[in-house]
């Protein structure tokens, strides 16, 4: 009966996974509140107020949403025929998301299309007008301006709007303010220009060093390229980071007050008044309604750990995809975990990265906490190599890149992973790999000591003892050390300290047991890198981030080093960085999870029956439950977006319920 129990579970997954290109799939109604459960919540939004943000339900507190920039644009096009203002809002929304050197000519473009003369047509004589465009992302957003203008500023900069004859851009703007951003832009445009003629005038670094003739001298030049580049790579890296940018984010900050101001007094009021409005505060009250188990249903169990379960689920609202992460309050309990398991809920909800496992829900109920993640369904690299023997070269720039910059958003929020490793590195549908499991990241203190993670992948310093015996603390530089062996592994198909050279190095030293070796090679081997599996370049990389010293370990001063490496001279690090890059490998479509058979169950002995959850344990989870608003405003953004391209509200997957889905 179990055996065909999993079929089915196992049948229903593969449907799930199929069906997801053909739209969203909901099983369950969105819940409407009551009047009083909204006016409860609109009471609450205002006394929370942000005092450095914008009025709590007004028109910039609604843009700055995903889900309000989505519902007043649809209100305008929809009841209003009114598209060129807010199509151009929207476009300055993409401009401020778009980094590296695409972003001058998206510039240029809305200046083009929205800010200069219209065209005219050659046979009618009429004015040519942009086309009317939609919202198909879901994380479109705008940016509410730090500053403000007064109505005077308002009436001086708009004041064409009114006559058109003065004014011949499809926003009705003219005068000084338009005359000051063409300038900026201009500036802009020639020190880009000076900035590329002076890079393109250096000549390359091979050629000065075969024209140099002296071995010292070529050192020095190639010393020199390299420090350059990792400057250059640093400054990108901060840049696509931070958003920063030669244009600066401002460029179009008062033409958009201009434009917001203007259709606030000319729909504000009709959009409070419209169902678009209602739709909108119901979504948002949704959002912040506490998230319960039954809000998702279960499908398979993809693997077990040491507290719970993974188990592929569905949002029931949306009938989106995902892993749900289940661990038991006794079991953790059992352990001494809470703060392993705080831990893990902290560090994935502060890193959102295209290259971590990112967390989409956490709540807890009497019995269990749960994490709702990314659903991750091409299996992990562990699997993959044990496939394939070793990677190709470009699998393993690509695997070796992303995993970086994922252990790099976690440095950057002062946390460690500690427990990388190529089963710890999961592929998407698509190929994208991304880092998971989080339960040994920790925040970087300076007493932080002591092993974790998986032998053979752990740094030397985790290992260390000063003269006393004890531990010697350690830094983010221990990820590099794991990271090196993965890159080794990735290129050999071995890992370097788990080889049968590492146990015979540890053995011929008298340890007598494998993890005693194993230590041992760690601490003391400098493994062989033979010329028939790595290429030069590769073989430096391993060695230099396989460095004994964490101080001068490649990586230790930040990634950009790593980046920096001759061994990735030919990866395009901003569309690596911008996720933009194809993946080298799409794996297969079948399950790659182990069977259910095999993953078995928790035994629940004397132990387990007599642990007893009190009010001091509920205290530990009292901040746990959280909603990730990206994840949340993409699912709501997806179904409004199936919902206008069909014409029709999307209904529930029948379940024995004539629920609509639509929130009206």
């Amino acid at each position: 009966m179990e055996e065909l129990q999993d079929a089915i579970e196992d049948a229903q997954y593969v449907n799930a996974i199929a069906t997801q290109e053909e739209g969203p799939r909901p099983v369950l109604a969105w819940e409407i509140p009551t009047e009083e459960q909204l006016a409860l919540w609109e009471t609450k939004i205002k006394e929370t107020k942000d005092t450095n943000g914008p009025e709590p339900l007004g028109i910039d507190w609604c843009l700055q949403s995903a889900i309000g920039l989505f519902m007043f644009s649809a209100f305008l096009k929809e009841e209003c025929d009114d598209y060129l203002r807010i199509n151009f809002l929207e476009e300055v929304a993409r401009w401020r998301k778009m980094k590296g050197k695409h972003r001058l000519e998206r510039a240029k473009k809305i200046v083009e299309v929205y800010l200069k003369p219209l065209p005219i047509d050659d046979v009618t004589s009429d004015k040519i007008y942009p086309e009317k465009t939609q919202i198909d992302e879901y994380d479109l957003i705008r940016v509410v301006p730090q500053t403000s203008i007064t109505a005077e500023e308002f009436q001086t900069l708009y004041s064409t709007s009114i006559d058109e004859t003065k004014s011949q851009n499809c926003l009705g703007l003219s005068g000084p303010l338009l005359q000051e951003l063409f300038q900026r832009l201009k500036e802009v445009e020639r020190a880009l220009l000076a900035q590329k003629r002076t890079s393109s005038s250096e000549l390359d670094a091979s050629a000065e060093v075969k024209e140099s003739g002296d071995a010292q001298e070529a050192s020095n030049i190639l010393l020199r390229r390299q420090r350059e580049k990792y400057t250059s790579l640093k400054q990108l890296t901060r840049a696509l980071k931070e958003g920063e940018s030669e244009i600066p984010d401002n460029l179009f900050e008062k033409v958009d007050m201009v434009v917001v101001e203007d259709l606030r007094r000319q729909y504000w009021k009709g959009f409070l008044e419209s169902k678009h409005y209602t739709k909108l505060k119901n979504f948002l009250w949704f959002q912040d309604r506490p998230v319960v188990p039954d809000d998702f249903f279960t499908m398979r169990v993809l693997g077990r750990g040491g507290f719970g379960s993974v188990i592929a689920c569905k949002k029931g609202t949306s009938g989106k995809l995902y892993a749900m992460k289940v661990m038991n309050k006794r079991r953790i309990k059992l352990k001494k975990s809470e703060q392993l398991a705080l831990n893990e809920r902290n560090s994935l909800a502060a890193v959102e990265s295209p290259f971590v496992v990112n967390l989409k829900y956490s709540f807890h109920s009497k019995d269990d906490v749960f994490l709702i993640l990314d659903l991750m369904t091409g299996g992990d690299l562990g699997y993959h190599l044990h496939q394939k023997g070793r990677f190709p070269k470009k699998e393993c720039q690509y695997y070796a890149a992303r995993i970086m910059l994922g252990l790099q958003a976690l440095h950057d929020q002062g946390y460690v992973y500690r427990d990388l490793k190529p089963e710890n590195c999961l592929l998407a549908e698509d190929g994208r790999v991304k880092i998971t499991d989080l339960g040994l990241a920790t925040r970087i203190t300076p007493t932080l000591h002591g092993a974790a993670g998986t032998r053979g992948y752990w740094a030397p310093e985790m290992l260390r003892r000063d003269r006393k015996g004890k531990r010697m603390v350690y830094n983010h530089a221990v990820d590099w050390f794991s990271f090196g062996c993965c890159v080794a592994e990735f290129i050999s198909g071995a890992n370097p300290f788990r080889s049968e050279t590492a146990l015979h190095f540890g053995q011929a030293a008298g340890k007598d047991t494998k993890e005693k070796a194993i230590d041992y090679a760690t601490l003391e081997m400098h493994p062989e890198f033979p010329e028939s599996l790595f290429e030069p370049d590769a073989a430096n990389l391993c060695r230099r981030l396989l460095d004994k010293n964490e101080n001068t370990r490649l990586g230790a001063n930040g990634c950009e080093e790593i980046m920096a490496h001759p061994w990735f001279r030919n990866l395009n690090w901003e569309y690596i960085i911008s996720d933009k890059t194809r993946p080298p490998y799409v794996p297969p479509k079948d399950v790659n999870a182990a069977p259910q058979s095999e993953i078995g169950t928790f035994a629940e002995d004397k132990k387990y029956q007599e642990c007893v959850i009190d009010e001091n344990d509920e205290k530990i989870y009292v901040d746990w439950d959280w909603t990730n608003p990206h994840a949340y405003a993409s699912e709501v953004i997806e179904f409004l977006i199936y919902e206008r391209v069909t014409g029709q509200p999307l209904l529930p997957i029948s379940q024995n319920t004539t629920c609509c889905c639509s929130v009206m």
